[in-house]
This record gives C-alpha cells, sequence and structure tokens, in this order.
C-alpha cells in the first residue's frame, strides 16, 4: 500500500502520472459527500475492494477519465462535518458484516480543507453487503456487482489457508549490489522468500513457486530450499525455482505465526547490462489445498541501487 500523509504526497501521485488500478482509486472531494447517495456510494466502493484485492481510496485527487491517471490535487473537503469518526460510523453501519482492516486517514490540503485516504485490506470475513443489499467486487476501475460463484468464493477464505508470498532485500528492501573488479557480474546478494497465513486454517501443504527474469543469474542453490523446476517465456523469459514445505515433518503455517522453516533465500547476481533504469520482473505462486494465488513483484535497479517493489504498487501494476 502507499504511504500517504501530505499534500505533497498526493501531488507525488500526479506528477509521476501513477494510473487508478484495481487497487488505486481516485476520487475528487465532492464525491465525499454526505448528501443523497453520497455515504452509500461509499460504502459501496470500499466493500468492493474488501471483498477483492484490498486497495486504497484517495479523496482529494481528481482524476482524467480518458487516460485514469490523476490530473491536480484538489482543496479538499468542503463539508466540515466529514471527519475520520464519521466515516467510520457510516462504513460500521450501513456494511453488513463490519469490515476489518480499514484504515482512514486525513489529509492537510493546506487549505483550511483536508483529503482522504481509505486503506482497505482483502477482507478475510466478507463477503460484505454494500447499502442497496448487492455485494461489488472492483473489476475494470469500476466497482461492479458480484456473480455468485464470486460470493461462495470469498465465502471460502474463512475456511480455507489464506497464504501469502512476501519477497525481501536488505536494507528496508533496497540494497546496493557491489561488482569486483572488471567482472560483469556482481556479489551475490540474497532475496529473501517468506510465507505468512491470514486465515486461522493452518495450511500443512503448501508449494511455492518464484519465477525469476532469466536476465538474473543464480549462482547456486540452497540445501533445503528452492530448487529449479524449468522455465517460461511467455511474455518474458523467467526460470521457475520451487520450494515445497509438509507437515509433518515440518510446521504448518499457521496465522500470525513467524517460524525459521518459513523463510527461505534465493541467491542472486545482477549483470552490469542491467544497471541502468531496468526493470526486473518477478512472480510468485503459492499454492495449498482449497487454495492458489499468483502475484507479480518488480525490482528497479538505478546505478547499483536496487529497490523492490511489492504487488499492486502502481509501479509493478504500470510496468
Amino acid at each position: 500500500m502507499l504511504d500517504l500523509n501530505s499534500k505533497a504526497d498526493l501531488q507525488r501521485l500526479v506528477d509521476e502520472g501513477l494510473e487508478e488500478s484495481l487497487t488505486l482509486d481516485y476520487k475528487a472531494s465532492p464525491a465525499l459527500t454526505r448528501d443523497g447517495k453520497g455515504p452509500d456510494e461509499l460504502c459501496k466502493d470500499v466493500s468492493a475492494l474488501a471483498n477483492s484485492a484490498g486497495g486504497q481510496i484517495i479523496y482529494g485527487i481528481e482524476e482524467d477519465k480518458a487516460t485514469a491517471k490523476p490530473s491536480k490535487v484538489d482543496d479538499g473537503v468542503v463539508d466540515n462535518k466529514i471527519t475520520r469518526e464519521w466515516i467510520e460510523q457510516i462504513l460500521n453501519s450501513k456494511v453488513q458484516p463490519r469490515m476489518d482492516g480499514v484504515r482512514i486517514d486525513r489529509v492537510d490540503m493546506e487549505t483550511g480543507k483536508y483529503g482522504y485516504v481509505i486503506t482497505v485490506q482483502q477482507s478475510q470475513g466478507g463477503p460484505h453487503q454494500a447499502p442497496d443489499g448487492k455485494y461489488y467486487k472492483r473489476f475494470n476501475l469500476q466497482s461492479v456487482p458480484m456473480h455468485d460463484y464470486e460470493i461462495k468464493d470469498i465465502m471460502r477464505r474463512s475456511t480455507t489457508p489464506n497464504l501469502a508470498v512476501e519477497l525481501s532485500l536488505p536494507m528496508k528492501n533496497k540494497i546496493q549490489v557491489e561488482f569486483p573488479p572488471h567482472m560483469e557480474l556482481s556479489k551475490t546478494f540474497f532475496l529473501g522468500v517468506k510465507i505468512i497465513n491470514k486465515s486461522p486454517t493452518p495450511a500443512n501443504h503448501v508449494i511455492v513457486e518464484v519465477v525469476v527474469d532469466a536476465a538474473m543469474t543464480v549462482p547456486f542453490s540452497l540445501p533445503g530450499g528452492f530448487v529449479q523446476r524449468g522455465a517460461v517465456d511467455q511474455p518474458h523469459k523467467f526460470n521457475i525455482y520451487r520450494w515445497t514445505l509438509s507437515s509433518p515433518p515440518g510446521i504448518p503455517v499457521f496465522e500470525g505465526a513467524d517460524h525459521e522453516s518459513h523463510f527461505a533465500q534465493i541467491p542472486l547476481q545482477l549483470p552490469s547490462s542491467l544497471l541502468h533504469s531496468a526493470i526486473i520482473r518477478f512472480g510468485t505462486d503459492v499454492r495449498a489445498p482449497g487454495f492458489s494465488k499468483h502475484e507479480k513483484w518488480a525490482i528497479h535497479s538505478e546505478g547499483a541501487i536496487l529497490t523492490l517493489y511489492p504487488p499492486h504498487h502502481p509501479f509493478v501494476t504500470t510496468s
């Protein structure tokens, strides 16, 4: 999720031209209103994110409808009776069942008014019903009604594992790679891979695959961790590395648990040809009985500095 705390943060989105996505929704401040259908529209849009992959709604940025890009930061919400507490009260009273994991941040627009950033986590207690009695999802940059099979799929979230793979680099997902003199490959660094479970249902058998941009070099394999399982060439060339966990003899993946056996590493070397403004693509797949999930990641190289971007970050979704 984007870290948005100030008007300057919102202006940065406009300057960079970050497009709307399934997890990012721009709205001009007048859309947040206590009149007419305003509260119901708020509930519809927030519940749609919770029923989908989660995301953020930003009130205070006008959008170019033709390009889905932000056009400008506006002056903020005019009605001073609209507060974080009011938004929370509306969501809690009008969306059924109540949504967990919703955060509301107020942004000072430096005009005496405020914008709002609503951050929504993917729900594990849904599906959530909007005030009109319908269930919505985020699709094609809109909130649209869900089909019956989609509603049933969300209901299964609370009875099956809900796994995710987290990739990491040292130093808060950044690293400065080093090159030995006259060498085309950097010194080895490590991509961390961790399995987490967001459901109370434990996962006893898990398969994790990480697809690595074939431009990267994996100099050696780690015992007990990943093994190479082939390659794919659509639309880019990737090498596939698989990690299998089973309980017994291993430890199940429990909700909120952080066990060392659920963390592994992939050694990497960066070719010198990717030193300057290159996008290095990665993908993660995690499967367990009754569950599967695929996500895209990216590393951006700028000189010798590598920065890892997570799924749904606008840098990943627009690259």
